[in-house]
């Protein structure tokens, strides 16, 4: 017998205990316990406490790099390794790509910092379509050079999204150390 049964058998005896007293309260009692005790046979069980504390239906993440990347292969996935927000748990740091947890408009953006006299070509795509291209090239710079990009996309349920190094590149080299960043959220 789980727990939440037990407390439950106990409550059902105490109000056959005090049967004398108002019999609407301990009908409204009795339907409120009912109500409970449906809620977790129909969750098997199982309290789902995940979500909680975060209004329902809100997606936000942050992530960014903790090192440099240097020769990134042409195609490859940019990851994005440290998460800092990822209310609705759509964005994967183990793997740099975003899985939509619901439907919506969904804006996305990604800054990428490179070094004097490197470059680094970069795309975000959805489900590996290519939607809007970022370069960030120091070439005959004496100096580090930034670039970034936004998008407003319409998005499905588990599409994916991703930043990519730009097919035909090597991304030569990107600063870590908090300086790359990738985000999105649901308008």
């Amino acid at each position: 017998m789980s727990l939440f049964q037990v407390i439950l058998l106990t409550c059902v005896m105490s109000l056959m205990v005090k049967g004398h007293q108002s019999c609407s309260r301990n009908a409204g009692l009795m339907k409120s316990i009912q109500y409970q005790l449906k809620l977790v046979e129909d969750n098997d069980g199982k309290c789902d406490c995940k979500g909680r504390g975060s209004e329902s239906g809100k997606v936000a993440f942050m992530a960014k790099n903790s090192a440099d990347l240097q020769n990134t292969p042409s195609k490859s996935v940019v990851v994005y390794n440290i998460v800092i927000t990822n209310i609705g748990n759509g964005y994967d740091s183990s793997s740099g790509i975003f899985f939509a947890p619901s439907n919506g408009v969904y804006t996305f953006s990604w800054t990428v910092l490179t070094h004097s006299g490197k470059y680094f070509h970069t795309y975000l795509a959805l489900n590996g379509k290519l939607i809007a291209r970022n370069y960030t090239g120091a070439k005959g710079v004496a100096d580090h050079a930034s670039g970034s990009q936004n998008v407003v996309i319409e998005v499905k349920k588990d599409d994916k999204v991703f930043i990519k190094v730009q097919d035909g590149y090597t991304g030569k080299f990107m600063f870590g150390n908090s300086w790359s960043t990738f985000s999105g959220y649901k308008l």
